[in-house]
């Protein structure tokens, strides 16, 4: 029954190996959609751009310019045609400008309208002592313009918002991608780990390790808006990688603000994972130290990573996403060490709003 046990034991490990690899592999190499509107898609992000871009003084004067005087071109063009209706022509011309260079643009455009229709192309020109109807066509013209010019940037200030929400969704999409790549090679890495310190109680421990990784993922969607221990949230970030004790920690703890919580776990699990694949946790032998540091005095906490007796270091040729998860705003710049001896870094963060 031992050699049957054992031999069931090595199954069930090469099966969750077997399991992890082509979906790993899968994940590596996305596919393009071949979408036939991808192209479409391309220009209007185009188009976005340039409705977003901050005009300039020099860039809302040429456009004011130019959106006036296509208007008027095409107002001479229609010539006694548009007698009764002088302003007809500048309607859409002021909506692009407004489009195009903001609100204060769109403005100024009705006013340049106004000049130029009164000294070109009324007879006679608009005074002072101008008649009701007159008063009456330009103000209605004045308000109506002004109507339009709020849409344009009401829309504005949309495709500005679906912008940062698109960009936020590729970002998010993206870091999704990423910690499946690392859940399944993290997966893989624990299976053999465990399979090579106990592989007769490989079954039991194994689901133990993936019950603790599954319960410190679940910490990110529960500790936002609550309060968390420093100790606890480093301690339970590191548990599921922590085969064989070689994880230690040690040091002072506090009460960390809701906005640290999560972007720490972010980290501390972004730091573990790293190990796992590149650094201590990927040989037998090798070890991390984690210090917590706690100062009232100074408002900051610092956890302090250090892994020893792993495989030589190398600093990276590029910084990748989980190079960006570290150096979260709410956390700060993490003092990342490539030491050949092992990987050595320091997260700071305030202990207080």
């Amino acid at each position: 029954m031992g050699a049957e046990a054992r031999k069931r034991e090595k199954d069930q490990f090469r099966f969750v190996a077997n399991l992890s690899r082509p979906i790993a592999i899968a994940l590596a190499f996305p596919v393009s959609t071949g979408v036939p509107w991808e192209g479409s898609m391309v220009r209007l992000r185009s188009v976005r751009s340039r409705l977003l871009r901050e005009p300039t003084f020099g860039h809302s004067i040429l456009v004011i310019s130019a959106c006036v005087a296509a208007a008027s071109l095409a107002r001479w063009l229609l010539g006694d045609a548009a007698r009764t209706v002088p302003f007809v022509t500048y309607f859409p011309a002021i909506v692009l400008c407004a489009l195009l260079a903001g609100w204060r643009a769109g403005l100024a455009s009705i006013f340049a309208s106004m000049a130029v229709v009164n000294y070109v192309f009324m007879q006679p020109k608009v005074e002072i002592t101008a008649d009701w109807n007159t008063a009456v066509m330009m103000i209605l013209f004045v308000l109506s313009c002004s109507l339009l010019v709020a849409i344009a940037q009401t829309l504005r200030s949309t495709v500005g918002r679906l912008q940062a929400a698109t960009d936020r969704a590729e970002f998010l999409n993206q870091e999704l991608i990423h910690r499946v790549r690392n859940s399944l090679t993290v997966v893989n890495s624990l299976a053999a780990m465990t399979h090579q310190a106990d592989p007769a109680n490989f079954t039991a421990v194994f689901s133990k390790r993936m019950a603790a990784l599954a319960a410190g993922l679940d910490i990110l969607s529960r500790r936002e808006g609550l309060e968390c221990d420093l100790r606890e949230i480093v301690s339970r970030a590191c548990e599921p990688f922590d085969v064989g004790n070689r994880i230690v920690i040690s040091g002072t703890t506090g009460r960390l603000p809701p906005q640290s919580c999560v972007p720490l776990i972010l980290a501390i699990h972004e730091l573990c994972t790293n190990a796992v694949k590149y650094g201590a946790l990927s040989v037998p032998a090798g070890r991390i130290l984690v210090q917590t540091d706690w100062d009232d005095a100074r408002g900051l906490a610092h956890v302090h990573w250090e892994e020893a007796d792993g495989p030589l270091v190398a600093s990276p040729e590029h910084e990748g996403l989980g190079s960006a998860l570290l150096a979260d705003p709410v956390l700060g710049p993490a003092n990342l060490v490539f030491n050949p001896q092992g990987l050595r870094c320091e997260i700071c963060l305030k202990t207080s709003c």
